[in-house]
């Protein structure tokens, strides 16, 4: 998501690394995807939406998130967190989304370190969405109902060389079956990808990754498997972030 808004923290007074989150944005447009997405050609999940402005505080989507970290050791750390964004959908004059997630990261870095190489970092996180689908603009599409979709993923990425990373990574997303909605983005499926990144300068990246999907069968799709190659090249211009732990 990366619509306009604001974003407020407080860093609990604990032993250990502990802040609490709180954001509003704007959830309107495709980044907003669950939540006032018009979608492709006026259509999100077989039905038609309405691409509105904002009709007040209830048009926003609102983000709480927990996180805490903990260093077990000087070369370890854990960070683990839950979060949750909750909005309006434009499926519906009155359709909702609630989303939730936890998330785990294990993270190692070698004692004799050069540049942040070698590590190991390890990355898991779940997601359940609960998304109130209308009946569309107009109510033209036939029921309201209830979609209760889940997901997660668990990554490995090891440095083992400065400049050079490789990894590993599973993803599975469980989309409830329905016999009124027929729509792509609503076919469960399970990916593993493998992919291997070299960083020739600190602000430039090439990648190779393979994936292989398996989609299952619904109501109106059948199972199939697809596999896909990608070639990335990404570089940085101008200042960049902090960077991260």
């Amino acid at each position: 998501m990366r619509g306009v808004g604001a974003q407020t923290s407080w860093t609990l007074p604990l032993p250990w690394y502990s802040q609490l989150i709180f954001a509003s944005q704007n959830g309107r447009g495709s980044t907003g995807f669950s939540f006032r997405n018009p979608g492709d050609d006026g259509m999100f999940f077989d039905r038609v939406t309405t691409d509105r402005e904002a009709r007040g505080l209830q048009d926003f989507v609102w983000i709480p998130r927990w996180e805490n970290s903990v260093d077990l050791s000087p070369t370890q750390v854990v960070l683990a967190g839950v979060s949750g964004a909750f909005g309006s959908n434009e499926t519906g004059a009155n359709s909702r989304t609630q989303i939730y997630g936890a998330d785990f990261l294990y993270k190692w870095k070698s004692s004799h370190a050069e540049g942040g190489f070698p590590f190991v970092k390890w990355q898991t996180e779940f997601m359940y969405r609960r998304f109130q689908a209308g009946r569309g603009a107009n109510e033209s599409f036939p029921v309201a109902e209830t979609f209760h979709d889940w997901g997660m993923y668990s990554q490995v990425l090891w440095g083992f060389k400065k400049g050079w990373v490789a990894g590993i990574r599973g993803d599975y997303v469980d989309m409830q079956d329905s016999k009124f909605t027929d729509d792509l983005d609503r076919q469960s499926r399970w990916r593993i990808s493998a992919n291997l990144t070299w960083y020739p300068t600190e602000f430039s990246k090439i990648r190779l990754q393979y994936n292989q999907d398996f989609l299952e069968e619904n109501f109106f799709l059948s199972g199939r498997q697809v596999e896909s190659v990608f070639l990335q090249w990404e570089f940085i211009l101008g200042s960049h972030g902090a960077h991260k732990f």
